[in-house]
């Protein structure tokens, strides 16, 4: 049997199989029902705007007058309603400002004052919002759908730490005053739009310019952690001598790309934002400089440096919840004003935020009534039709000073209902006949680029054989991390399905224990679980959704409705796995009908990495090669002892290896300024050496590696790395995969060694 819908609405331009979706969930299955619809009731559907709908009326109805019409899931500047604070702002900006102002909307601001005030402040800028949850075990941001996201005009008071010795600092807000501006939801990824309009931009922006270290007070980037130097030590041996300082404070130069590896940086920033992020900024700057960034490395900068917020060194008083008991046991402990101390909230925290540049920051600080246009975020989250806050602490979320369009991630509470992925298989890429699996992710296992007899992808990672002119067999490419597992399990007879494994030929038994949420066009994401302990799953057809959601539907509204299993593959052993889907009836009995199997081999193991040798030896200017006699310093803290005025050379031996190893890269850093690789030969210009293994067999690489240190360069720590990538990957979007034909290289598992010589002249 066939569960394709009809294709005739995915004839139109414009309109693919999402948005094909999104029509017949609000009822419109054919394309008389789009004749007779208006724009207004097209603006109404999820995933339109008012100019694709539009752009719809005029290609069904050609005669048709038009309507105007808003987006969904975006402020626009008709819904942005003026509170009374910023109508005391506009009154500074303009003389004879109307009395009824207050409530209006941001044109009619626009359409009463456009001769009266500059009209520069008259525009919008366009924020572009998304809702996440963190998962600080794989460092993988989640959407939150269908969560109410509030504007709010916001005053609040702030009384700010910034420990001594830190390069960062926390807010207590107090006396808080807020009025929404206006609300709207976040689509099936999360996403949503606000249009600001500038005048109300500038009333945050001039009280902060007014203020000596506000401006920069925003919720710190990875980005803005690597360029703030001021937060690293220096290097350690000693360093050389600094000028006096300038009268005033001179601009900073830009960040190098290789300032990562340097002496004490790495460790530094790993304490700051965690090991594995650093590792993986610094495997992205290894394919390219900070002027030359990947999408990927550049939405890495991007990301919030704390997502899981360290907690501020605080006095013990500080924390009891009674104020007079705070108050009593902290004395003259904090110097602010008792009132502060008593008003404030110790739960409350908002940061860290990174200390101001080149200004003195007193320890304890407080600011009086700062506005801001923050964002609070509200979700039903235990589906008792009430929504809770998700996120509340919406304070300095938004680069204002930033030109263009502004881009803003809010991280929301643990508890707050996400979803894996915002990708999968849509009902028009399916022809059920037979239960079966029908992708793992976004890779069809019908695919000529996935070998079902292995359970390995073809033709992603393949081996580099060495010659000019070879070509790249088909690779064996394992999965890794979490699998949105999508298949054939909608059948008249079955109401119940789940999926059976066989690990590595052994007994077949179910997945048990899994559970997720499947987003939903227009309303809140389902959440999938097992009925009773034997892997059942209720198949979450029409009749289910509508006792579900408890309203009568005109189609199945789940953006995916094939997602049968989101399998976590961490909490299983690395090898090959038979996967098939067993139906069963309303009693959990299970048919006749059974899935073929499908292979998927599994490995989340990094390469292994070690470094067997470390020597140095003095390198006489009259030598073109490496020099003899070399020095042992294989030991745990190795050290060199440079003969002043002569440079030296230092030999790594190393090796690399895992049952699914494909690369290894090894290079050298220092103290600003790099050893040169000279054996193998880099022609002079490289710090590096990579290998890519060259057939499915090859599963180890050993090399030795010289390195030439000048003796102009200055003594200190240098840093040998060592970076190793395994052939693994996961297909579940967010990749060029699809884009690519599933024909690309990914390193989505890797590991990382360092060792750090110290170089002294003698």
């Amino acid at each position: 049997m066939s569960t394709n819908d009809p294709p005739e609405l995915e004839t139109i331009p414009g309109i693919g199989p999402k948005r094909a979706k999104a029509l017949r969930v609000a009822g419109y299955e054919t394309l008389d029902d789009l004749e007779a619809a208006t724009e207004e009731d097209l603006r109404d559907v999820e995933m339109f705007d008012d100019i694709l709908a539009r752009d719809i009326k005029a290609t069904v109805s050609p005669g048709d007058d038009r309507v105007a019409v808003k987006q969904p899931n975006a402020v626009t500047p008709d819904d942005w309603q003026v509170t009374e604070r910023q109508l005391t702002h506009i009154r500074s900006l303009a003389d004879d400002v109307p009395l009824d102002l207050e409530g209006s909307t941001a044109p009619d601001v626009r359409d009463q004052l456009e001769f009266a005030i500059d009209p520069d402040l008259l525009g919008y800028r366009q924020v572009s919002g998304r809702v996440v949850t963190h998962d600080p075990e794989t460092d993988d941001y989640h959407p939150v759908p269908n969560a109410t996201v509030h504007i709010e005009d916001t005053d609040c008071s702030f009384l700010s730490h910034f420990p001594e010795g830190l390069g960062y600092g926390w807010f207590f807000p107090f006396d808080c005053t807020r009025e929404t501006i206006a609300t709207t939801t976040t689509n099936e990824c999360g996403k949503f739009r606000v249009h600001v309009p500038i005048w109300d931009i500038d009333r945050v922006r001039s009280f902060r310019r007014e203020r000596v270290c506000l401006p920069e007070i925003v919720k710190p980037r990875l980005r803005d952690v690597l360029e703030r130097p001021e937060l690293f030590p220096e290097p350690v041996i000693p360093p050389e001598p600094q000028p006096r300082p300038s009268p005033r404070p001179q601009p900073r130069p830009d960040p190098r790309p290789e300032r990562l590896f340097d002496p004490g940086t790495f460790e530094r920033t790993a304490d700051l934002v965690g090991e594995d992020v650093v590792s993986r900024l610094g495997a992205s700057f290894e394919r390219g400089g900070f002027g030359d960034f990947e999408p990927g490395t550049a939405a890495l900068l991007d990301r919030p440096a704390f997502p899981e917020p360290p907690e501020p060194p605080l006095p013990e008083g500080f924390l009891r919840p009674d104020p007079e008991e705070r108050l009593e046991l902290l004395g003259d402990e904090v110097p602010v004003d008792p009132e502060v101390i008593a008003a404030i909230d110790p739960d409350r925290i908002v940061g860290p935020f990174l200390r101001c540049r080149d200004v003195f920051v007193s320890e304890w600080r407080t600011f009086v009534d700062v506005p801001d246009i923050t964002f609070r975020v509200t979700q039903d989250v235990d589906g008792d039709g009430t929504q809770e806050p998700i996120y509340s602490e919406g304070f300095f979320d938004v680069r204002w000073d930033e030109g263009g369009s502004v881009n803003v991630e809010l991280v929301a509470d643990d508890d707050a209902n996400s979803i894996p992925t915002c990708d999968g298989l849509t009902p028009e890429n399916v022809e059920c006949e037979t239960p079966s699996i029908e992708s793992i992710g976004l890779l069809s296992t019908d695919s000529s680029l996935y070998d079902d007899s292995s359970g390995y992808a073809r033709r992603i990672n393949r081996p580099k054989p060495t010659g000019p002119s070879a070509s790249r067999p088909d690779g064996t490419a394992p999965f890794a991390g979490t699998l949105q597992l999508h298949g054939c399990h909608r059948f008249e007879e079955a109401s119940y399905y789940r999926v059976l494994y066989s690990y590595d030929g052994g007994a077949e038994r179910p997945f048990t224990g899994h559970e997720w949420h499947v987003p939903a066009i227009g309303r809140d994401p389902v959440h999938v679980q097992p009925t009773g302990t034997d892997g059942w799953y209720p198949i979450l057809d029409i009749p289910y959704l509508e006792a579900y959601y408890d309203e009568t539907l005109n189609d199945n509204p789940l953006l995916f409705p094939f997602w049968v299993l989101n399998w976590n593959t961490r909490g299983y052993r690395n090898g090959t796995y038979d996967v098939r889907l067993q139906l069963a009836d309303s009693n959990m009995d299970p048919l006749s009908t059974s899935a073929a199997a499908s292979s998927i081999t599994v490995d989340n193991r990094a390469p292994n990495l070690d470094i067997s040798r470390l020597d140095w030896a003095p390198w006489p200017e009259s030598r073109s090669e490496p020099p003899e006699g070399w020095n042992d310093i294989t030991e745990s803290c190795p050290r060199i002892e440079r003969p002043p005025g002569e440079d030296i050379g230092i030999r790594v031996t190393f090796r690399a290896w895992g049952e699914h190893f494909r690369s290894v890269r090894a290079s050298a850093h220092g103290c600003g300024r790099n050893p040169t690789l000279i054996k193998p030969s880099s022609g002079g210009s490289s710090n590096s050496y990579s290998y890519w293994h060259q057939s499915t067999s090859n599963r180890s690489h050993k090399q030795t590696l010289v390195f030439k240190l000048p003796a102009t360069y200055q003594q200190g720590v240098y840093r040998i790395r060592l970076r190793g990538v395994s052939r693994a990957f996961n297909p579940a979007g967010g990749g060029p995969g699809p884009s690519k034909d599933w024909e690309y290289d990914n390193d989505h598992i890797d590991s990382h060694l360092n060792r750090l010589i110290s170089v002294s002249d003698a």
